[in-house]
């Protein structure tokens, strides 16, 4: 009989150089769910608790997670594949440690440790949008949450959620500041200087002038809006 659905697993040595995980300790990794990030920017939240943020054997991860000590962005997860990527806010009860995921030199997985309050709010970037049930308007953002909103607020811009609520539009313009996530350039930080938008050969592109350095074009995609 044929083997039926994908493999949970991915070998450590073809695993996306995103993870930043050593190689050489298994041959195997833990295969992110789908959905919330792409497997190349993602890491299953048990590889993330065993090998970014302690010394946990599998073992001691997975009762972690059974215990419901493991929360992301507001939400008890126990699921050891869910999928943590670029701006998740994760809190370890038994630590009572915050944790945010950042993007490294070239838009790598990077871990910091943060305070209560500054996990309280979180900028999302709004990555598309569409009209539910009642006329709603439903804004997608880039960690695959859902949010109501309204039609002043644009894909590309970005917002700040606070306590599950939305306290702050940043909008995608030129003279706002951006974070460079992924790419070459990442984690640079800068002003948008000019947008070039889409045609049928090239992406939207924008011209980035970063706080030290020489002037730089990137995709939009590789960026989200983090200040007027």
């Amino acid at each position: 009989m044929s083997k039926k659905g994908g493999s949970g697993h991915v070998k450590r040595l073809a695993a996306s150089k995103y993870l930043k995980i050593n190689r050489k300790v298994s041959k195997f990794v833990t295969k992110p769910n789908p959905g919330r990030h792409s497997l190349e920017e993602s890491i299953a939240l048990i590889t993330f608790i065993k090998e970014r943020l302690s010394n946990m054997t599998a073992r001691e991860a997975k009762k972690v997670l059974k215990s419901g000590s493991v929360v992301v962005n507001g939400k008890v997860v126990k699921d050891q594949k869910f999928p943590i990527g670029f701006g998740d806010i994760i809190y370890i009860k038994p630590e009572n440690a915050y944790y945010r995921v950042t993007a490294g030199k070239y838009g790598v997985f990077g871990v910091e440790k943060i305070n209560e309050d500054e996990a309280k709010k979180n900028i999302l970037k709004v990555v598309g949008k569409y009209t539910a049930k009642k006329g709603k308007i439903m804004l997608r953002l880039h960690n695959g949450s859902t949010i109501e909103g309204n039609n002043d607020i644009k894909v590309n811009d970005s917002i700040v959620l606070a306590n599950g609520k939305i306290e702050k539009v940043l909008k995608f313009e030129e003279g706002a500041k951006c974070l460079v996530y992924k790419g070459i350039h990442a984690p640079e930080a800068g002003r948008i200087e000019k947008i070039n938008k889409s045609n049928m050969l090239m992406d939207s592109t924008v011209e980035i002038k970063p706080e030290k350095g020489e002037r730089f074009i990137t995709t939009v995609s590789n960026i989200i809006v983090i200040g007027a």
